[in-house]
């Protein structure tokens, strides 16, 4: 198996496998409504909505890096924006997304080679493997703020 086949290993467990941590993201997902995704039951903390959205838009980055772009840096509020509604069909169009972004990657990854795992990201001073393991890292991390969040909502 190439490194590249175990960094794909680590994403579909992650987003909707059996990761050795816990909970997979679209498994943590699934069940939560739009009213639970949208509240705020800790103060000073994102909604699920926010982390969710905050997801999508960091691996957009990341497939864009992987297809050998340059990516500017981003905002405070384009990193963590508020839902435009916070309706069932807009939350389930945000899930919807999410799932694009799990596709694209893996598309992205499929054309990835290992002698391609060193190479520098695009304008970033790390390569595409730490860009991997860092999605990785990040989808993980941000999975058990859903996951506390989602517990805090019921």
């Amino acid at each position: 198996m190439t490194e590249v086949n175990r960094i794909g290993l680590l994403l579909k467990h992650g987003y909707d496998g059996e990761p050795w941590y816990g909970t997979a993201l679209s498994k943590l997902l699934a069940n939560v409504t739009a009213a639970q995704a949208a509240a705020h039951p800790i103060a000073g903390a994102h909604s699920i909505w926010q982390e969710v959205l905050h997801l999508i838009k960091d691996r957009r980055v990341s497939c864009r890096l992987l297809q050998g772009e340059t990516v500017a840096a981003i905002s405070e509020e384009e990193n963590w924006p508020e839902p435009e509604a916070h309706d069932p069909a807009a939350w389930q169009q945000t899930l919807a997304e999410l799932a694009r972004t799990q596709t694209a990657l893996l598309a992205a990854l499929d054309r990835l080679t290992d002698d391609r795992l060193e190479e520098k990201a695009p304008g970033k001073p790390y390569s595409l493997y730490v860009l991997l393991h860092g999605t990785i890292h990040h989808d993980a991390y941000h999975a058990g703020q859903i996951a506390l969040l989602r517990n805090q909502s019921r």
